[in-house]
């Protein structure tokens, strides 16, 4: 499940931010770190597979695709490879693993640029509060620049980090981490058939193509294709 909104399941809890806090949540902190190592290696495998869609199996590409940041300009280089490339069950599996990379990569960068702080709440070590830089330095802002005195009932409804905060739970962030190392065999069986043909190979795709995470991405793709 994606992160929740902190208002107004939350509007009685006090919540503040600040770097010291994650230390009272050693099992959020873990997930967190999981997940942000776990990453590096989705992100690995996809600039092998670039690498070998290419038919390339190259330093240079390689390092071509781990030196773009963004990902649009990854996906715009991916698909390009596979659209000389790759056809028919290749194309689907290698759009259906793009397609989980995409919202992946958007929950690590959230996770990973996002500000954490905590709720005082009974569970605190089971939740998190989270929010964008923005919306916590536009409630600096309100506090500290606009000259006008804040009533309580103003800082316990009105705040900007009180509207922007969300809350992620320890089992959405195990659940990240366990979409990622799922994604990660997958990659790395692709890849595998991909750079070394063989009749096992291509066996362990197809068997990792009936798993539940790439059965809905593929029907995603399918689907997608249909209207196109």
């Amino acid at each position: 499940m994606p992160r929740q909104p902190f208002l107004p399941m939350y509007a009685k809890s006090s919540l503040v931010f600040g770097p010291a806090h994650i230390a009272r949540k050693p099992k959020i902190a873990e997930a967190i770190g999981r997940c942000i190592v776990t990453w590096s290696y989705n992100e690995w495998l996809m600039a092998l597979l670039l690498a070998a869609v290419m038919q390339a199996n190259s330093r240079a590409s390689v390092a071509i695709f781990l030196s773009l940041k963004n990902y649009r300009t990854q996906k715009d280089v991916l698909e390009a490879a596979a659209n000389a490339t790759l056809t028919g069950e290749d194309r689907d599996i290698f759009d259906a693993i793009l397609l989980q990379y995409g919202g992946l990569q958007t929950q690590r960068a959230d996770v990973a640029h996002g500000i954490f702080g905590h709720a005082d709440v009974a569970n605190h070590d089971e939740i998190v509060p989270w929010i964008e830089a923005k919306n916590l330095s536009q409630d600096w802002l309100d506090q500290f620049h606009s000259g006008q005195p804040m009533s309580k009932s103003d800082e316990a409804d009105n705040l900007a980090q009180n509207r922007g905060a969300s809350i992620y739970r320890l089992k959405d962030l195990e659940q990240m981490e366990e979409d990622m190392r799922n994604l990660f065999r997958s990659q790395l069986l692709f890849y595998t058939d991909l750079a070394l043909p063989s009749e096992m190979n291509a066996v362990s795709v197809r068997q990792d193509c009936k798993t539940s995470h790439m059965a809905n991405a593929l029907a995603q793709v399918r689907k997608l294709r249909a209207k196109t």
